[in-house]
């Protein structure tokens, strides 16, 4: 390692760092914006701002292409456990998915870039707020910056707690799904405990409704089984390719208000997830034929809505299969994965506007994105960074 290397490394920490201290949620993003802006203000690029805190910095080097980078750079709403002297001064608030790492390696890119006399391509970094919410990346692909500059080729890395430290890995094609949020009413009528034929029991039929869904669905190749093998009487579907995989899960359900009260209510919160649009909008029509069934035969009244959601990330193959070379000429290794994940990422709107490939960077600590625990050593951070300077190399 030469000691521009060291001092990239040390770039990067204090970055990530800095970053970690101050995390904030959505598109209200005050100091992180004030800290990215101190670093490339002192550069020789154009600054635009969109979508509430976000920056875009290109750095024209006149050529006719450009390259993007892309780090998300907002917060989720949870206490920090970490007792490191880096911990979150935010309360309520922490960088508990990575995105301070992205941050300091695209900043830290920026830095690079701006010492270069001569580049293949031009260079757009874009610091995009809200992905933890929704609407950060499909705004800033609507705002026409990728007209504007030319953007034939986008990339962004995410941190992963599963795969060795250092370690990049991602895949060609299908690499997460299409998600989105489900809302589910089910209206009956109240009566007392003790005469429950007088009313309409909302938590059964509820309970009777999620039954039927989940027994449908585990008969569709390619659904994912809801238990180990041998656990349950749910049948197990046989499975096709990954990118057939589907999933519905319910998190959350909620119903009645006292022991001796038949239930009138009972709403669900959950999510879908996909890879193609026809398998998505299947599993949309199977929850919302059985509610049909379901009201039908109990006579209740229901509601169903589901989010837009992120589509699925798909790596372009010939954009991949032109940077596998400096994939397996990375020092830190890499890892094609045999199958998709099942993670969702609103990176996916980048490649309906340019060819685009997402990668994972191993953090190898298998401490889960979102945790209140949530940290990794910043050395990993090289790893990403010299896969960008090695793309533009």
């Amino acid at each position: 390692m030469n000691n521009t290397e060291l001092n990239y490394e040390e770039l990067l920490k204090t970055h990530r760092r800095n970053l970690h201290m101050i995390p904030e949620l959505d598109r209200d993003l005050p100091e992180t914006k004030k800290y990215l802006l101190s670093v490339l203000e002192q550069l020789n690029c154009r600054l635009t701002f969109l979508c509430g805190s976000g920056i875009c910095a290109y750095f024209d080097k006149g050529q006719k292409e450009t390259y993007a980078f892309r780090a998300d750079m907002d917060g989720l709403p949870v206490q920090e456990t970490n007792t490191c002297s880096y911990r979150s001064t935010h309360e309520n608030k922490m960088h508990a998915c990575g995105h301070d790492g992205h941050m300091a390696m695209v900043l830290t890119l920026g830095q690079y870039v701006n010492t270069l006399d001569e580049l293949k391509c031009n260079v757009l970094l874009i610091f995009q707020p809200a992905e933890e919410t929704l609407g950060g990346a499909k705004e800033i692909c609507q705002s026409g910056i990728f007209t504007t500059y030319n953007v034939t080729k986008v990339f962004g890395i995410h941190m992963w707690p599963f795969i060795d430290a250092g370690k990049i890995a991602s895949r060609p094609h299908a690499l997460m799904p299409k998600s989105a949020e489900i809302n589910i009413d089910i209206y009956g009528k109240a009566a007392h405990g003790t005469a429950p034929y007088e009313g309409i029991d909302a938590l059964y039929i509820g309970t009777e409704y999620l039954r039927r869904v989940y027994a449908k669905h585990a008969q569709i190749p390619g659904a994912v089984p809801r238990f180990p093998e041998g656990v349950g009487d749910l049948p197990r579907a046989p499975q096709k390719e990954p990118e057939d995989k589907t999933i519905i899960h319910i998190g959350k359900m909620v119903s009645g208000y006292a022991r001796n009260i038949v239930s009138d209510y009972t709403h669900f919160l959950g999510t879908v997830r996909a890879f193609s649009e026809e398998n998505f909008n299947m599993i949309i029509n199977l929850l919302r034929s059985t509610l049909t069934e379901i009201a039908d035969e109990y006579g209740c009244s229901t509601e169903f809505s589901n989010s837009e959601g992120y589509p699925p990330v798909i790596n372009d193959v010939d954009l991949y299969n032109e940077i596998l070379p400096v994939l397996r000429g990375l020092p830190g290794g890499y890892e094609e994965f045999a199958e998709p994940l099942v993670i969702s990422e609103d990176f996916s709107f980048y490649g309906h506007y340019a060819p685009a490939v997402f990668f994972l960077l191993g953090t190898g600590t298998g401490i889960p994105l979102h945790s209140v625990d949530f940290d990794f050593d910043e050395k990993v951070l090289l790893s990403g960074f010299e896969l960008y300077r090695r793309i533009l190399a």
